[in-house]
């Protein structure tokens, strides 16, 4: 069973049945797409959050700790992938590798990734003491 906060990710080379229905759908299926749409598009709100008092505001900040941690998460991931490629690269020098070792930005990322969900994490928090 899933938990709540699981996203459902395709092996390698498969697609998910779940990510074919929302293409042919029209539905958006990376789940950052999906982060990344609720800024600009109508997306469906639970019953709870509806039946909420004073959580529009809320919600707000909520969307844009989402989309932030997106970010974050994202440039790790584009680190590590530099990584990978440098690893299967051809040629490696000792130059390039150290490059990479030394480059401390991607640092700065999992910091914004910290504190991006740590804010989430606390936001959720007030979100579900107004739920009913």
């Amino acid at each position: 069973m899933r938990q709540p906060h699981e996203v459902e990710v395709a092996a390698p080379g498969q697609v998910s049945t779940t990510g074919q229905e929302n293409r042919r759908s029209g539905g958006r299926a990376r789940a950052r797409d999906r982060l990344m749409d609720r800024a600009t598009r109508p997306y469906p709100e639970s019953e709870p959050i509806r039946q909420a008092r004073g959580v529009e505001n809320l919600m707000l900040f909520i969307d844009d700790d989402l989309r932030e941690t997106a970010l974050a998460l994202g440039n790790v991931e584009n680190y590590l992938v530099g990584v990978l490629g440098l690893l299967e690269a051809p040629r490696l020098g000792r130059e390039e590798v150290h490059a990479v070792a030394a480059d401390t930005q991607v640092l700065d990322h999992v910091d914004m990734l910290v504190e991006t969900l740590e804010t989430l994490r606390r936001r959720l928090a007030k979100l579900s003491a107004s739920l009913r």
